[in-house]
């Protein structure tokens, strides 16, 4: 993540519709946020701006799509954009932006589904990839029927961190500033001032790799399959209170049992821990896959088994889950630290004063990282995260 002085002190986001690119400063002359009203007032006449220009065919290409594509066609189309004055700006303007708002023009029903969201999150209508800017950590979409993504890149930050802020502005926020039928506060004959951010002057070049981009991201979503179930016959506060176990223990054990039930053997599985506690801290790797976790799935395929049988051995599966999952917090796992190995030996060079590696050291350090135990180890079937 590439950060200055103008975009740590950034006062304007970028938004797009249309695959069409428009800055809006958030501040006023004081520095103060701009009033709810005005800010309204902002995207109206950035829709209202683009449905002109559709009109008239002033549309620019879809260079918000490469965003979305391979990273080295990105990285292509990107050297030979920065080359013009006017589209080395906008890149500049939506790099230094707050975050990115993507207003679609298509919208999905029902509203308050949640597949709605989700494909809200995925793609522009029926074309993946478009009207959106992969690129900033933040990107909130809207489409015409209210529903509501959020997208984040993850150089930054975890999932935790937007998560935490997405609730506040929900539980506390939104409660405070928003009134059902009532107008958004405003100030008085307010103008907008809009500014659209230019992709004018693309090559053919970067025209043939906004196409191959479409094209990759149309294959990835064809080949990707997603969905999301919505549990209401009880949660967390139900299987604390009652069950008296960690709600991701619980989980863990489910998607354990559900997988062997399905395909006939035991899943690796990762789950990401959180080492926030720590300076830079990051994640570490829950193994979810135990001995105990093993058992616990014995127990319940069981005949033999009673239902204390099956209660005792889901205590014990969700414990020791709980004792990696702090252990894994506090940076005892081993996933990271390998990785930190695998590293070092691959790209770091010898210290001042320090010997060369041996021939031998080297085929035992190759021996290592090669073990098929340790590949086999390290293929999860199945990739997991709480919030």
């Amino acid at each position: 993540l590439h950060q200055t002085e103008l975009s740590v002190n950034s006062h304007t986001v970028i938004v797009v519709v249309d695959d069409q690119i428009y800055s809006v400063d958030v501040y006023d002359s004081t520095g103060r946020r701009k009033h709810d009203g005005d800010l309204e007032a902002e995207l109206g006449a950035v829709v209202a701006d683009v449905a002109y220009r559709r009109i008239h065919s002033d549309l620019d290409p879809a260079v918000t799509v490469l965003t979305a594509g391979h990273r080295d066609c990105w990285s292509n189309a990107y050297a030979i954009l920065e080359q013009d004055p006017e589209n080395s700006a906008t890149l500049s303007a939506i790099q230094n932006s707050l975050f990115a708002v993507s207003l679609d023009t298509t919208y999905s029903s029902p509203a308050e589904s949640i597949n709605a969201q989700q494909q809200n999150v995925k793609c522009h209508g029926t074309r993946p990839g478009h009207n959106r800017w992969y690129d900033k950590c933040a990107s909130y979409v809207f489409d015409r029927n209210g529903a509501a993504g959020y997208l984040g890149e993850h150089s930054p930050c975890d999932a935790l961190i937007p998560a935490i802020m997405l609730e506040e502005v929900a539980k506390n926020v939104a409660k405070q500033s928003i009134v059902q039928g009532v107008p958004s506060r405003s100030t008085p004959g307010y103008t907008p001032q809009v500014q659209r951010l230019r992709f004018a002057n693309v090559n053919p070049k970067v025209v043939a790799l906004i196409e191959q981009a479409e094209a990759d991201v149309a294959q990835t979503a064809g080949n990707s399959v997603s969905c999301q179930i919505r549990f209401e016959s009880y949660g967390s506060s139900w299987i604390k209170r009652v069950a008296k176990i960690s709600p991701d223990a619980f989980v863990q054990m489910a998607l354990q049992l559900t997988y062997y039930r399905i395909h006939g053997e035991l899943a690796p599985v990762y789950e990401t821990a959180s080492t926030r506690q720590f300076l830079h801290g990051r994640t570490e790797t829950v193994r979810s896959l135990t001995s105990e976790a093993a058992d616990f799935v014995e127990v319940m395929e069981s005949g033999a088994s009673s239902t204390a049988d099956k209660y005792d051995a889901l205590i014990k599966a969700a414990a020791k889950h709980q004792t990696l999952l702090r252990e894994a917090s506090a940076g005892e796992g081993v996933d990271r630290h390998i990785l930190g190995l695998r590293m070092a030996y691959r790209r770091l060079e010898p210290l001042p004063g320090e010997l060369p590696m041996t021939d031998e050291e080297r085929r035992a350090i190759e021996e290592f990282f090669n073990d098929p135990v340790l590949a086999k180890s390290t293929t999860f079937q199945l990739s997991t995260s709480g919030l």
